[in-house]
């Protein structure tokens, strides 16, 4: 956990590329104290996060959390506003991915971090997502703006509320602009699978070719030693769970046994936080850190 300003954790994710990790901390909200219990406390995620983010964790009364909030939080002081979970790019201030008033399980929360990292980067030379569609939030009308009657409607409401004479406008993911309707759609669904053998083309030569296609995958029952993996493709996701000493090939191949829709025969590549896995088809899932772990599945026909 880093300890110290705001403007000094950006200094350090410029210096070391590294992205902000921010949680706002309310010590009113019960789902606050969960995050340190479930989420902060995870070896996976400890694991990301020491690797890939500079992580702050401010009081909501901490001095050091007054310029974040000023900027990203306008609604700190609204118990219904949290948990509050934000990633910041030290080099632009930009919030570029929020969790806000839900956290998901840890699990999921990881596989949301890995997801993150394959499709964002602090290189130079990357570019990262832009909005692909306007913010759906509700704006509100300037005050001078409204009619007599609106005027009195929105006094009315924030009276009942409790709060002062505007209403705040619910925060909302970043990120979620950057996806079509589709791809939040695909988000929330697993796909189906259906096992259909892929036939080879008598040649053996390349890696992929090696690789079995009459290997289908039965899922262990959940264990200690058994993880999900979220498999991301341009149709939505499938998360399968596989034993920790699994071989990563056995993702290939069970990818290959039982193809997506439409992409039979196809050859893919699998990529985690910007590695191509068939370098490491060898190491078992444990090895290759892909325990918990969001994987891309990238057809190179498409």
């Amino acid at each position: 956990m880093f300890n110290g300003s705001w403007d000094n954790a950006r200094d350090e994710g410029k210096d070391e590329k590294k992205w902000l990790l921010v949680n706002i901390q309310n010590e009113k909200v019960f789902d606050c104290q969960v995050l340190n219990r479930d989420i902060w406390k995870n070896e996976g995620i400890i694991e990301t996060v020491r690797e890939n983010f500079i992580f702050l964790q401010y009081s909501k009364d901490d001095p050091r959390a007054d310029q974040y909030c000023q900027y990203y939080f306008q609604n700190a002081e609204v118990e219904d506003e949290y948990p509050h979970v934000a990633v910041v790019d030290p080099r632009t201030g930009e919030q570029v991915k929020l969790w806000s008033k839900k956290m998901p399980g840890a699990a999921e929360f990881l596989m949301q971090l890995h997801e993150f990292l394959d499709r964002y980067s602090l290189e130079s030379h990357a570019k990262n997502p832009v909005a692909k569609r306007k913010s759906e939030a509700k704006k509100e009308k300037p005050v001078d703006l409204l009619t007599e009657d609106e005027q009195l409607e929105r006094a009315l409401q924030a009276s009942m509320a409790g709060q002062a004479d505007t209403l705040k406008v619910p925060d909302e993911d970043p990120d979620d602009l950057t996806r079509s309707v589709g791809d939040l759609r695909g988000k929330k669904e697993d796909v189906d699978m259906t096992e259909t053998e892929v036939g080879t083309n008598g040649t053996e030569t390349s890696p992929f070719a090696s690789i079995p296609s009459d290997m289908p995958h039965d899922e262990p029952p959940t264990g200690p030693t058994v993880t999900r993996i979220q498999l991301r493709h341009p149709s939505g996701r499938i998360v399968r769970r596989f034993e920790v000493s699994d071989p990563v090939q056995r993702i290939f191949e069970y990818l290959k046994a039982s193809p997506i829709e439409g992409k039979e025969g196809a050859e893919f590549e699998l990529v985690s936080m910007g590695k191509n896995l068939m370098e490491q088809r060898d190491q078992t899932i444990e090895q290759a850190g892909l325990k918990n772990a969001s994987v891309m599945v990238e057809f190179l026909d498409s």
